[in-house]
C-alpha cells in the first residue's frame, strides 16, 4: 500500500524558497541589521581618535601679579587635542581616510590606566607643567631661582648608566664640579654634555660624601645626554616675590609648558614678542628650559591652520611629523626655551 504522508502538500506556512526557510530569512536580516547598527553606535573599546582641539591665546590664562606687565599685539595659542573615547568601526574607517584625524590604540593613551585614573594624572601633569613654566620664565628674567639641598634619587631607570654605582636615596649635590642644588640644575648639565662624556658625580649616601665617573648614554627622550634617574630637589624654594597664576581650566596634559612660558615672560616685558604675529605651538618643558617632544602634533597642527596661524614653534623631537603636517605653515623647531625666545626675539 502507497504510503500516502508523502503524496500531501506541504503545510501552510512552511513552503520552502530556493531551499532556505522565511525564517532563516528573517534571522539574516536582523543579523545584518545588528550589525549594521552596531557599526554606527557601538563603541569599539580598545580603540581612540586623536582629533584637532581648542585653541587658547596663553596671554589670556596667565597672570602675573607684583609686578609690570605689557600688552602684546599678536597672540601665542596653546594648541590641544580632542581624544574621541567612544569610537565606532564607522568612525574609524573615516579617520582612518581623514588626514586631520588619527586613529589610536587605547593602551598608547592611557598607558594600562583607567580613564577616570588617565584624568588625574593628566591634571598632575599640568600642574607640573605650570610649575616649569613660571620657574624658567621667571628665572630668564633674572629673578630668584629655585634653591634647595641637592637632587635625592627616586628611581633608577633600568640598564641606565647610573644603574651601576648608584642608588635611590643617594643625593647628588655635584656634577664636574659643579654644585647641583636643584634638578634643574642636573637637567642643564645633561643638556650641556653628550652621549658618551664621562660626568662625575658628587652624592651623599649614609651622611658621607661619596664620588664615582659615569659614561652617559643618549637620552632617549630628546638632546642631550641621559644619566637614567628619577630626582626630586630636597628642601626645595622658590620664592621670586612674584605671584603668578595659570587659568588653565580643564585643560590637562603635560604639552602647555613652552606655550605658558613664553606667555608669562611676554606679560613681564615690554617688547612684544609676538611681533604682532599669531602664533601657535607646543612642548612640554622640564625646569631646566628642555622642550620635550608630545603626540598629537598633526592634529594641532591642523588647529593651528585652520585658524590662520603664521607661525608653529615645535619640539625638535616631533619635528618631522609637524613638517608632514606642516603645509602652509612656518613650523620651527626648539629644543629648549631658550631657543624658542631667540627666535621670536629676532621676528622682524
Amino acid at each position: 500500500m502507497q504510503d500516502e504522508r508523502f503524496a500531501q502538500p506541504d503545510p501552510p506556512g512552511m513552503t520552502p524558497v530556493k531551499g532556505v526557510s522565511v525564517w532563516r530569512y528573517v534571522v539574516i536580516v536582523v543579523l545584518v541589521l545588528g550589525l549594521g547598527a552596531a557599526a554606527f553606535f557601538a563603541p569599539i573599546p580598545v580603540v581612540f581618535i586623536y582629533l584637532p582641539g581648542p585653541m587658547r591665546d596663553a596671554e589670556e590664562l596667565v597672570q602675573a601679579a607684583d609686578a609690570k606687565t605689557y600688552s602684546s599685539e599678536g597672540s601665542l595659542y596653546m594648541t590641544t587635542i580632542t581624544v574621541d573615547t567612544e569610537v565606532t568601526f564607522v568612525d574609524m574607517l573615516l579617520a582612518a581616510v581623514h588626514p586631520d584625524q588619527e586613529v589610536v590604540m587605547r593602551e598608547q593613551v592611557t598607558g594600562g590606566q583607567s580613564l577616570e585614573d588617565l584624568r588625574v594624572s593628566q591634571r598632575a601633569e599640568m600642574r607640573a607643567s605650570q610649575s616649569s613654566a613660571k620657574q624658567v620664565a621667571l628665572t630668564e628674567l633674572g629673578f630668584d631661582p629655585p634653591t634647595g639641598e641637592g637632587a635625592e634619587i627616586v628611581g633608577i631607570i633600568v640598564d641606565s648608566p647610573a644603574e651601576r654605582d648608584l642608588r635611590e636615596t643617594d643625593v647628588i649635590v655635584g656634577i664636574d664640579g659643579r654644585p647641583i642644588r636643584t634638578t634643574c640644575d642636573v637637567g642643564s648639565v645633561m643638556n650641556a654634555k653628550e652621549p658618551g662624556e664621562l660626568a662625575t658625580i658628587l652624592y651623599e649616601r649614609d651622611d658621607a660624601r661619596r664620588r664615582t665617573e659615569v659614561r652617559l648614554a643618549r637620552s632617549p627622550f630628546g638632546p642631550g645626554a641621559f644619566l637614567g634617574v628619577e630626582m626630586r630637589t630636597v628642601d626645595f624654594s622658590f620664592s621670586p616675590g612674584v605671584e603668578v597664576t595659570f587659568d588653565t581650566g580643564r585643560i590637562a596634559g603635560p604639552s602647555a609648558g613652552l606655550m605658558l612660558a613664553l606667555a608669562l615672560y611676554d606679560q613681564l616685558t615690554p617688547e612684544d614678542l609676538t611681533a604682532g604675529r599669531e602664533i601657535a605651538g607646543t612642548g612640554t618643558l622640564d625646569c631646566d628650559g628642555e622642550v620635550g617632544a608630545i603626540g598629537g602634533i598633526r592634529q594641532k597642527i591642523a588647529a593651528a591652520r585652520a585658524r590662520g596661524v603664521e607661525i608653529f614653534l615645535a619640539p625638535a623631537g616631533s619635528i618631522e611629523e609637524a613638517r608632514q603636517a606642516g603645509e602652509g605653515i612656518n613650523v620651527v623647531p626648539v629644543d629648549t626655551f631658550a631657543a624658542a625666545l631667540d627666535y621670536l626675539s629676532n621676528l622682524d
